[in-house]
């Protein structure tokens, strides 16, 4: 039986707080317009202009064009603004005298918006003269806003047209749904937060956070605000591509090394001894850039991995540190889709590594005795992806009493005491699945170690302690660094044996005194209460 289709309801939908619309392409068919009428134009001087022309500067500036086309000219006599004024006036009355320039769907779909009262806005790389004549169709008083390419210092993919749209409709960009035909339109404004239903028109568009693809412009309502659900859905991995945009972290590093970290806000400017750096430049730039400050020092801008992340958030308690946590997730082999139970939950460091690991399919439960400890947990996770994480589930209170009897793939225990979870944890851990025990010092190691030798249902456990050394290598000076990270602490793994499964006796002796009469733990069964006295 095939499956039943439903249709998404208005009440089911988040509504976008507005829509904001481009111009050419996406609500008018002016693309063929502006390539017949340069074209034109530039055959008058003995220039050429094709259509793959037309497609390298859809969506860009009107000023790019109108130096592309002084450049084919070549008449120093000619400027660029002149050849503009002349195309877009060869434009205005093309439009004038065609009745079928509106691009099906856009007359209906603005009219149900404007129905919802849905507030709109046309943001466009065109200028005002020109919009004026193609926006004459519009219902009167149906788009409140109209920010034109002349209107603006920054035009697209600078996210500054959005930007400004949205300000002056008195909205959050980010709450925001953008309809775009072009990748520059898409850039700008994915770049001020918003989400973006791309609509190729002439030239393809790339995939991206916060972007939705569609063939053709949604026609409904009910259409475009599933399209805006769909572009909600965060980005479950922390990783972000493109270009910077608000809310975003950001790592600007100084020539002597020292960095700070960056909450990308517009408007925002962060002062250091050497002046300021508007937060506006880096917004819409690339990801790997060298800014300079108004005193003139530069810094190098990247966005902070996710191991630079780990030891710059806030915390209450200690982390695991970067080193420790992709031991956990290679030697737990922590996969996509596993059921991961992890105590205690510290301040995030580790759920963010085992969450990216596991991915929406997977299930991560976190224990955590403190309040206060889960709280900055659940902020530091939240904003290291942006949003929550659909596999997360994090509970308050002793493991012990608060286990879930639900089945696990792969158990992690970080705290002070994890012998005392060993019983109840080996209840839901999976046959084959595996404990990792996380512990700062010797004695707990072997506390932990002859408990689960003691328990009889797991694999001989192995201890692990892992060190990352750096080395400064620059022309004959090549010597150890100074950033070498040392002891943090030790890993213990074993692996479940089948419920009801006793392992092997092991064959080798335990070294003399091991459980002499000084020893007050735990003794395994192969051990005779007698051993080293």
């Amino acid at each position: 039986m095939g499956r039943i289709m439903t249709t998404p309801h208005f009440d089911d939908l988040p509504r976008p707080a507005a829509v904001l619309f481009d111009f050419d392409g996406t609500l008018v068919d002016t693309e063929i317009i502006w390539h017949e009428c340069v074209t034109e134009l530039l055959a008058r001087h003995g220039a050429q202009w094709n259509q793959a022309d037309s497609d390298e500067y859809t969506g860009k500036p009107l000023s790019a064009i109108a130096g592309a086309m002084q450049q084919r000219v070549g008449d120093p006599d000619l400027s660029g603004d002149e050849l503009l004024d002349a195309v877009m006036g060869m434009i205005i009355t093309t439009m004038g005298q065609r009745d079928s320039f509106v691009l099906p769907g856009a007359m209906e779909l603005i009219s149900e918006l404007a129905d919802l009262r849905v507030p709109m806005a046309v943001v466009s790389s065109s200028y005002r003269q020109l919009l004026d004549a193609g926006l004459q169709w519009l219902p009167e008083g149906t788009v409140g806003v109209i920010v034109a390419g002349d209107e603006v210092h920054n035009a697209k993919p600078h996210p500054e047209p959005y930007l400004k749209a949205a300000r002056q409709l008195g909205v959050d960009p980010a709450e925001c749904l953008v309809i775009e035909d072009s990748p520059p339109g898409c850039a700008s404004a994915n770049a001020a937060g918003a989400v973006v239903v791309g609509v190729p028109h002439l030239v393809p568009i790339p995939d991206a956070p916060r972007r939705v693809l569609r063939e053709t412009l949604p026609t409904t309502a009910v259409e475009l605000f599933a399209a805006h659900q769909e572009g909600l859905q965060p980005n479950f991995s922390g990783q972000r591509t493109g270009i910077l945009q608000p809310g975003e972290w950001v790592t600007l590093t100084d020539p002597k090394g020292r960095r700070h970290s960056l909450h990308l806000t517009p408007g925002k400017v962060f002062h250091t001894t050497k002046g300021g750096i508007p937060h506006d430049e880096l917004l819409g730039g690339p990801d790997g850039v060298v800014v300079t400050s108004t005193g003139g020092m530069q810094f190098l801008v990247l966005r902070p991995l996710m191991n630079e992340f780990m030891v710059s958030m806030p915390r209450e308690a200690a982390v695991i540190y970067p080193k420790d946590a992709a031991q956990i997730v290679m030697w737990a082999d922590i996969f996509p889709g596993a059921r991961v139970l992890e105590a205690g939950v510290g301040s995030g460091a580790l759920s963010m590594a085992l969450l990216r690991a596991i991915g929406p399919t997977g299930r991560l439960t976190s224990y955590e005795r403190r309040e206060d400890f889960a709280a900055v947990a659940r902020r530091n996770v939240h904003s290291f992806l942006s949003g929550s994480h659909p596999a997360w589930q994090v509970v308050v209170g002793d493991l012990v009493e608060s286990i879930a009897d639900e089945p696990m793939d792969r158990v992690i225990l970080d705290m002070l005491a994890p012998w005392e979870c060993i019983d109840a944890v080996a209840e839901v851990l999976v046959g084959g699945g595996i404990l990792c025990c996380y512990v700062a010092t010797t004695t707990q190691m072997g506390r932990v170690m002859d408990t689960l030798r003691t328990h009889g249902e797991f694999t001989e456990p192995a201890a692990t302690e892992t060190t990352v050394r750096l080395w400064h290598a620059e022309g004959l000076a090549i010597r150890p660094g100074h950033g070498t990270s040392g002891h943090t602490g030790f890993l213990v793994i074993a692996r479940r044996l089948a419920h009801g499964v006793k392992a092997p006796a092991r064959k080798r002796r335990p070294a003399p005194g091991a459980y002499g009469p000084d020893y007050h733990g735990p003794r395994p069964a192969s051990v005779p209460s007698a051993q080293g006295s």
